[in-house]
């Protein structure tokens, strides 16, 4: 049977062994003549992360302890990172839900872990930041695929407060991430304050900056909007302070709510500027700026603040902030799909107040390459509108706007992007309203360019103890028709002996050098005048214990330079082909899952040939013409 060789050349992480080191490696697919495929392409939609609680963090065995380690696994990739823990000022005035000390709320970095046993889950490397377990401290699970396809939105699961899990999104690819679909944290961050209704009573010159909120007869203060700061007084949880990053609610009697913040301020809820009834200019205070720490901290969009209501049947309360994406990729096919984070709206009202935006999230893209149209957004959410009915000299104000959140680019700004402030919620049907005092816009926020995300570089020591022989690298690189290969262990004492063994595709392994412990942790072999094709290659370890062991498997291809040019890469429309063709040469065009796209045949002498493209949907194509392949891009 004629078997097709194609030759995608990715960025491949070693993903089984628990030190990562990063290599080019060519991995492969064999199609056969009916277009069948063994694609490593991964179809992928909802929420794809897991999430767990730590419940303890001891830095000096490099470990953690988790509620439950069900689903974890050795060599999974991990973000640890704490929600809240932050210290604020707590009275009652103006100053209320400033930040006296923002601790250890938003410490963030991303691990591997190298050993479970029972609760407790050690890591490759050594943790970098203090974390508070009390602050709402979780593990994200995060999942590695060669290549992905985004096919329904991928989503982060919603910030649980009561469990202290959820709000983040965080993928790896080390080939290719195609968006057919949206990847979205909308709302999922810190929730908005929750809407009641309160009895219809109202005492003069409520101006208080907290309440119980949950007190309904009457609720002297609508509740806050969640932030950095965990509530764990309940007569904090209403009222018009803004309770760190989330928005203050409006206080009795139909005052609105203020809009959530990230790393800029949410904007001020509208007042009561009424002249007969229930009076009082007692707005939600906007929701206070948070200190990135230069990168070293990321924050959930604050919670917006929910309107004070008697009687309205239209609020929601609050606008829910948005969640944390981390996306690290070769490369991003947009496709014209969005990557979102906005903070959400606040619940309009009719005749009361209305409620304050959600706060953008927090993005984080460590990406090589953009192809495509793409638009990446960390907006505020719009404070809700006002009704005011056209009651008579009945005057409410819209819910003030979220901020804008937080964008981190490893590189200069690439796509389109947008961290706007919500805008303030309108005003409408107001009758005999000399002045009327709506809320404010969000701010907006911030991006920054030539991020490095937060990781350690250090090995932790304590994996080597548990883990008699720690395997901290190998690989193999072809170059003229030679295979270099390396290794690298750490705990050297422990071995006897290593093998190098060798494979073609007919996984039919022969020894082809022995190296013995010579008390140094590095060790190099040429495999010289190998033949054209794949190889592969695995490293046989002896202990000095009697066990052995194997490494990852690595495949290299010994090639020839293309012998044609492709272009425009990546295309929208028609792609060119140039070179030397033989006569009734066949160009095949084949999507990733290895369906033949299209098939023609070089009828002339021409040195350039056209493909039709303009029809095909946007995506990853391999372009092949005689035994060159070529990895092509249209958008």
């Amino acid at each position: 049977m004629l078997i097709h060789i194609i030759i995608i050349t990715l960025t491949y992480e070693l993903s089984n062994i628990p030190e990562l080191k990063k290599t080019s490696l060519l991995i492969f697919t064999f199609l056969s003549v009916l277009g069948t495929a063994f694609s490593q392409t991964a179809n992928i939609s909802g929420v794809v992360n897991s999430y767990f609680k730590i419940v303890d963090v001891i830095p000096a065995k490099n470990c953690v302890r988790v509620s439950d380690a069900t689903g974890l696994s050795q060599n999974d990739k991990v973000m640890l990172v704490q929600m809240k823990g932050a210290s604020i000022n707590t009275n009652n005035n103006s100053s209320f839900g400033d930040i006296t000390s923002i601790n250890n709320a938003g410490n963030y970095e991303i691990n591997q872990v190298c050993r479970i046993i029972e609760d407790s889950v050690f890591f490759s490397f050594t943790i970098l930041n203090d974390y508070t377990p009390s602050g709402k401290v979780q593990l994200v699970k995060i999942p590695v695929y060669t290549d992905a396809i985004v096919t329904d939105t991928l989503k982060a699961a919603p910030w649980d407060n009561a469990n202290g899990l959820g709000g983040v999104l965080a993928i790896q690819v080390t080939g290719d991430l195609t968006l057919n679909a949206p990847v979205s944290a909308m709302g999922a961050g810190f929730k908005g304050g929750s809407f009641v209704t309160s009895s219809g009573s109202c005492t003069s010159f409520l101006s208080a900056y907290y309440y119980n909120g949950n007190n309904t007869s009457p609720q002297n203060g609508a509740f806050k909007g969640e932030g950095v700061y965990d509530i764990t007084n309940n007569n904090f949880s209403g009222g018009r302070g803004a309770l760190a990053n989330g928005g203050g609610g409006g206080n009795n009697h139909n005052n609105s709510g203020g809009g959530g913040a990230n790393l800029t301020l949410g904007g001020a809820g509208g007042g009561n500027s009424s002249s007969t009834g229930c009076q009082g200019n007692y707005y939600g205070h906007a929701g206070k700026a948070l200190d990135a720490s230069g990168g070293q901290k990321i924050y959930l969009g604050g919670g917006g603040g929910a309107g004070h209501a008697n009687n309205t049947t239209a609020s929601s309360g609050g606008g829910n902030g948005g969640g944390i994406i981390f996306i690290q990729a070769a490369t991003i096919v947009g496709n014209s799909q969005k990557i979102i984070s906005n903070g959400k709206a606040g619940g309009n009202t009719t005749g009361d107040g209305a409620s304050g935006g959600g706060a953008g999230g927090t993005i984080i893209m460590n990406v090589s390459t953009y192809s495509g149209s793409l638009t990446i957004e960390a907006n505020g959410g719009q404070g809700g509108n006002e009704n005011n009915e056209m009651i008579n000299e009945r005057c409410y104000g819209g819910g003030g706007g979220g901020s804008g959140g937080a964008i981190y680019f490893n590189n200069i700004l690439p796509v389109s992007y947008s961290v706007n402030g919500g805008t303030n919620g309108s005003i409408t049907n107001s009758l005999n309203c000399p002045s009327l005092i709506n809320g404010t816009p969000g701010n907006t926020g911030q991006t920054f360019t030539n991020y490095t995300f937060n990781a350690s570089t250090t090995l932790a020591n304590f994996c080597g103890i548990i883990l008699p022989v720690q395997l901290v690298s190998f690989t193999a690189k072809n170059t003229s028709n030679q295979t270099h290969i390396q290794w690298e262990v750490n705990n050297i004492d422990e071995i006897e002996k290593f093998e190098v063994e060798h494979s073609l595709k007919d996984m039919n392994w022969k020894n082809i050098h022995t190296a013995y412990s010579n008390g140094s942790a590095n060790f190099q072999y040429l495999h010289d005048n190998i033949q054209p094709g794949y190889h592969f290659y695995r490293l046989k370890m002896y202990k000095k214990n009697g066990n052995r062991e194997y490494s990852n498997i690595v495949k290299v291809f010994n090639g020839i330079k293309s012998k044609y040019t492709v272009y425009p890469n990546p295309a929208k429309g028609d792609v060119y082909v140039s070179g030397d063709f033989k006569p009734f040469s066949i160009i095949q065009l084949v999507d990733i899952s290895g369906k033949i796209i299209r098939t023609q045949k070089i009828m002339d002498h021409n040195i350039v040939q056209r493909v039709p493209a303009n029809e095909i949907p946007p995506g990853v194509y391999l372009l092949q013409l005689e035994d060159q392949v070529q990895k092509i891009i249209i958008y």
